[in-house]
């Protein structure tokens, strides 16, 4: 902008025209580098890819930023009956997992005595059959057992070949 000695100096008469042609010239140059600055200086603000190379981290950081926000204004809203549906796969889901948990509350408080006892139960027998199969004596004859009571009373009679009666 002209100052108040370049609006006196432009009044002045006693100026010859060469003068104000050297002075047009002159602000015309200082008004060119100016426009040139300017530009520059635009240039470099609006160098995308200038910026990038100087700042990467803040440039990725802006781009996943306005990715996130882009994407939260175009995503599509779910229509009233998916909503409904979703509500209700939520409840079902929920309503089985505490069907899960009371039947296994239920199983673990009525079987598990029982079961502790069966299996007790079933180790003493087999332990039993064990004991009463390394006691029992082998009889010889038809295999169809023993052919007297004498015989179950006393094993040591039934190892021995039997009699003729």
């Amino acid at each position: 902008m002209a100052g108040q000695g370049d609006l006196r100096q432009a009044a002045d008469p006693e100026r010859s025209s060469a003068q104000i042609r050297e002075d047009i010239a002159a602000r015309r140059e200082s008004i060119s580098q100016t426009v040139d600055k300017l530009g520059e200086r635009i240039h470099e603000t609006l160098d995308w890819k200038g910026c990038v190379a100087r700042h990467p981290y803040i440039s990725v950081g802006a781009a996943v930023g306005a990715g996130w926000i882009l994407s939260g204004l175009f995503k599509r809203k779910a229509s009233a009956s998916e909503r409904i549906v979703d509500a209700l796969i939520d409840k079902i889901d929920e309503l089985g997992e505490d069907l899960r948990s009371s039947a296994r509350r239920l199983i673990l408080k009525h079987t598990a005595p029982g079961l502790i006892k069966g299996a007790l139960y079933g180790l003493a027998g087999k332990a039993l059959m064990h004991y009463l199969d390394s006691r029992a004596v082998p009889v010889e004859g038809n295999g169809a057992g023993p052919s007297s009571e004498r015989e179950w009373s006393n094993p040591q009679r039934a190892t021995s070949a039997p009699t003729a009666s």
